[in-house]
C-alpha cells in the first residue's frame, strides 16, 4: 500500500509540476547515446537524415551532443528528440522505421561501425529557466535514483529557486523522469543544467556545492535520492529550436 500511495502522489506531483513548465517545453524526450570513432562522418550522416524531406516536414526539435567526462561506458555522442505529445513521438518513430531516409541513415552508421550504447525515454517534470538565458552550448547532467519523487521534487524546486540569487547560476535547469529504456543501473531521474560556455559551467560547479542552500537541499533529499553519475555534453547542432 505504501508503494501504491507513493505512486499516486508521484503522479499527482507530476501533474502539478507539469502545469508549471514553460509552454514550449516538450512532454517526452527520447535520448540515444552511441559510440562513433569517426565523429565527423557520423554527424554528417545524421545531418543528412535530418535534412531529408520526410524528416524536415515533421519540424522536430532535436539536439546532437558530444560527450565530455562520460566515463561509465564507451558512448561518445548523444542525439535527443523532443516531442510535445504522443502523436509527434509516434510520427517520428514511423518515419525513422519506414522511410528511405531512415534506412540510408542506419546503413551508413552501420558501415561506420557506430554502436548504440544506451537509450531512454524521459519526460520533463520540473524546470527553472532564467529570464535572460543564453545559448545551450554546454549541458551538465546528474543521474539519480529517487525513491520518493514527491519529497525530492519539492526540495529541488526550493533549491533551484534559491540559486537564482547567485551570479554564477545556470541559464536553465530541469528534472526529467525516466520512464523507459536501458538507461543504466537504477536511474529514475536526471537533473540537467545548461550554460553558454564551459567556463560558466565550471564556475557553477565550483560554487554550488559550497552554498548553505545546497546543504539544506541535500539534507532534505539525502534519504530520498542516491547520486549515480554525472557528465558534461557539448551541443554540436540544434535542429528546429523552440
Amino acid at each position: 500500500m505504501k508503494k501504491l500511495s507513493l505512486l499516486f502522489l508521484s503522479l499527482f506531483m507530476f501533474g502539478m509540476f507539469a502545469d508549471e513548465l514553460p509552454a514550449n517545453f516538450s512532454k517526452y524526450q527520447a535520448h540515444y547515446s552511441f559510440r562513433c570513432e569517426q565523429a565527423e562522418k557520423c554527424f554528417e550522416a545524421f545531418d543528412k537524415y535530418m535534412g531529408s524531406a520526410e524528416v524536415e516536414a515533421m519540424n522536430l526539435e532535436v539536439d546532437f551532443y558530444a560527450y565530455e567526462h562520460q566515463g561509465w561506458n564507451g558512448a561518445t555522442h548523444q542525439v535527443s528528440f523532443y516531442y510535445k505529445n504522443a502523436d509527434e513521438y509516434a510520427m517520428a518513430g514511423n518515419v525513422y522505421s519506414t522511410s528511405r531516409a531512415g534506412l540510408m541513415f542506419r546503413n551508413t552508421m552501420n558501415k561506420l561501425g557506430a554502436e548504440l550504447i544506451m537509450q531512454s525515454l524521459t519526460r520533463h517534470i520540473a524546470a527553472n529557466i532564467s529570464d535572460d538565458a543564453g545559448s545551450e552550448l554546454v549541458t551538465v547532467n546528474w543521474d539519480l535514483n529517487v525513491s520518493n519523487p514527491v519529497q525530492f521534487l519539492a526540495a529541488w524546486k526550493d533549491f533551484s529557486k534559491s540559486a537564482e540569487n547567485y551570479d554564477w547560476n545556470a541559464d536553465a535547469c530541469g528534472v526529467q523522469q525516466h520512464i523507459l529504456g536501458n538507461n543504466g543501473n537504477g536511474i529514475t531521474h536526471n537533473v540537467w543544467c545548461t550554460f553558454a560556455s564551459p567556463q560558466l559551467a565550471l564556475n557553477f560547479l565550483d560554487n554550488y556545492l559550497m552554498t548553505p542552500e545546497f546543504a539544506a537541499y541535500n539534507a532534505r533529499v539525502s534519504e530520498h535520492r542516491t547520486f549515480l553519475r554525472s557528465h558534461m555534453s557539448y551541443l554540436v547542432k540544434e535542429y528546429n529550436p523552440d
